[in-house]
């Protein structure tokens, strides 16, 4: 009952950390606000982390992980319109449910990602690496287009989907709507997978005399 108590305690740390760190950043969040939206005392924070560096580190990378999550699912063995759809569906719903999340990593990369340099160059890379090979094989095999450069379309995936999440104020002025409305929703869905899978102008002379 304690260790369930425990975790569920941490949990509530880590939302309220979530919450300020979201809008504050690193340098400007407040351990005293985190430990007031967390219903608990400050020194409190301090029986799970060794320092506010310690808790920032640790939403970061509970994020990181989330996001990283559904890229596990583009394999060579599916189809690339069925696996690049569903990870750009899968991207869209992160970005609906979980915008403070992107929001944060969104302002650590601003800042130059001091507190996840390390996990940029280590294992995000080296995934990123591997998926590339993914789209490298369907480009081979002829089911995606050769101009297509691998690294950059994931980059591509990760900017257009984040961006719903990042600066959803902006599409909400511009269109009236945001991810909270269910038909935009969709909208955002049916637009983002034919633009990455089909691009927005057909050139089919071009392809034409590009087979000959």
């Amino acid at each position: 009952m304690e260790q369930k108590k425990s975790t569920q305690k941490r949990q509530q740390l880590l939302n309220a950390a979530l919450d300020v760190f979201s809008l504050y950043g690193f340098s400007g969040a407040s351990l005293d606000e985190i430990a007031q939206i967390a219903e608990m005392h400050k020194s409190n924070i301090f029986y799970y982390y060794e320092n506010k560096e310690a808790l920032y580190v640790e939403v970061l990378t509970t994020v990181l992980q989330k996001w990283l999550a559904p890229l596990q699912t583009l394999e060579s063995e599916l189809e690339p319109e069925e696996a690049i759809s569903n990870y750009l569906i899968q991207k869209i719903e992160v970005s609906r449910t979980q915008p403070k999340a992107s929001r944060l990593f969104a302002l650590e990369l601003i800042q130059g990602a001091p507190h996840i340099l390390e996990i940029l160059k280590g294992p995000l890379k080296k995934l990123v690496k591997r998926k590339a090979k993914v789209i490298l094989m369907w480009q081979e095999q002829g089911k995606i287009s050769k101009e297509i450069d691998p690294e950059l379309f994931i980059l591509n995936i990760w900017a257009i989907t984040q961006n719903y999440a990042d600066f959803s104020i902006q599409m909400e002025m511009v269109t009236g709507k945001s991810l909270r409305n269910r038909s935009m929703v969709q909208r955002v869905i049916q637009h983002t997978v034919h633009m990455m899978l089909y691009g927005a102008i057909p050139r089919p002379e071009k392809e034409a005399t590009t087979q000959k």
